[in-house]
């Protein structure tokens, strides 16, 4: 089940999805939250480093694992997935930097760090929240359009569509790395519950066919459709579509 809300801009949006998170650590202190990266969740992460500095919430026990990261980049490159995470949120806040997971995008056997992952997930007993954004492709992590859902952890190779993107993350598009390590859709698929938040008019149509048309691998996000519990947070540019074909 899909509910929708609508924010009147970003900063909203990224206020209402903080309250969301940070309720769900009040409720259970030692919560698993499934982290994304990317320009949709820095808002958020903001939010949530207010209200720590303000004594509001607690990161103490909290853990935390993220969807994905570029192969051959390590934690030190501020391109890397972790520098992010350190830089927007983990460094800011008083979680335990043990209790913090991004996949090992340098691992020499990429395949066994893919299982690994997989059972770490499994081993802290699953995620609680899952925070995603939503790529213009309908991609969530790094699961780019195919011709099937990919299960576990896995190595995709990017879309043209997702390197333009991210281009702006690197000096030069040629950086920008052609492979990435990311949780699958069943492993996203596994969290209790879904929390996907999208802005901007960019985003409308993929807003749309996510949330309103036919589930198929070819728009990864469709199959968020099956999960029994999904709150999805847009701005009234992304829904703007939505709103226009009588869909809200």
């Amino acid at each position: 089940m899909v509910r929708i809300y609508q924010a009147e801009d970003e900063g909203q949006m990224s206020r209402q999805a903080a309250n969301l998170i940070s309720a769900q650590v009040i409720l259970k202190p030692d919560a698993v939250l499934g982290l994304a990266t990317g320009s949709s969740p820095i808002g958020t992460y903001r939010q949530l480093v207010e209200w720590h500095r303000k004594g509001d919430i607690d990161f103490s026990e909290v853990k935390t694992v993220n969807l994905d990261e570029y192969l051959g980049l390590d934690g030190s490159s501020p391109a890397s997935y972790r520098f992010f995470m350190n830089e927007h949120l983990f460094d800011k806040v008083n979680i335990d930097v043990n209790h913090t997971h991004v996949p090992n995008g340098m691992a020499e056997d990429i395949d066994r760090e893919c299982r690994d992952y997989d059972r770490l997930v499994q081993d802290l007993g699953g995620v609680d929240l899952q925070l995603l954004g939503l790529g213009h492709n309908g991609h969530i992590g790094f699961n780019e359009p195919g011709d099937a859902f990919e299960n576990g952890t896995h190595v995709v190779e990017l879309t043209e569509s997702t390197i333009n993107a991210n281009a702006r993350l690197f000096a030069r598009r040629e950086d920008v790395p052609r492979r990435a390590i990311t949780m699958g859709v069943g492993s996203i698929l596994r969290a209790k519950k879904i929390l996907v938040i999208v802005s901007g008019e960019d985003k409308a149509r993929a807003v749309r066919d996510a949330f309103f048309g036919p589930v198929t691998p070819r728009l990864p996000a469709s199959i968020l459709q099956l999960h029994r519990d999904v709150v999805l947070i847009a701005d009234r540019a992304a829904l703007r579509l939505c709103r226009m074909e009588g869909r809200l």
